[in-house]
């Protein structure tokens, strides 16, 4: 994930997360800084730059005591909609009359598979932008977690 922003005083910083290492580079005006230490930069005149943070949780640039946001932090419904397809398989699976209606797999494979797409919905509604859209895509995975725990729980009834 690539950002710039901008701070008058110092000038034009990229900030860059791998998506799958988590590994952070921050670079001043095109050029990379030297890293200090895991979240902190060495700037040419010898200022100090933090990062704190990170993409999924929100992210803050330091520099000279003042805070930059690069990723904006969680908020409290979509902590509540990276939960719903978790939530929805734990309670669905473990209620006999709800599995007799419509049968799913629980236990240890629902959580598996209910866990990945609540990973997968953070990471989605993370990047969309218009809070609507937010809560279509995560009804949207809950579906999808759903059919998937459904359609799993078929393939083991006719085995």
């Amino acid at each position: 994930m690539k950002k710039t922003i901008k701070v008058e005083s110092v000038g034009e910083f990229i900030y860059d997360e791998g998506f799958w290492t988590g590994k952070k580079e921050l670079s001043l005006d095109g050029k990379a800084l030297e890293k200090t230490s895991k979240t902190t930069y060495k700037l040419a005149d010898g200022k100090i730059v933090e990062v704190q943070g990170n993409f999924l949780m929100g992210a803050n640039l330091k520099v000279d005591n003042q805070s930059y946001e690069i990723f904006p932090m969680l908020k409290w419904y979509e902590y509540i909609l990276t939960c719903l397809p978790l939530i929805l398989i734990c309670v669905w699976g473990n209620l006999i009359y709800l599995c007799k209606i419509v049968p799913i797999v629980g236990g240890a494979i629902g959580g598996l598979i209910s866990g990945l797409m609540s990973c997968l919905n953070l990471f989605v509604i993370k990047m969309a932008k218009p809070f609507w859209l937010k809560i279509l895509i995560g009804i949207g995975v809950a579906g999808v977690t759903f059919l998937l725990c459904y359609l799993v729980a078929l393939i083991f009834i006719k085995a």
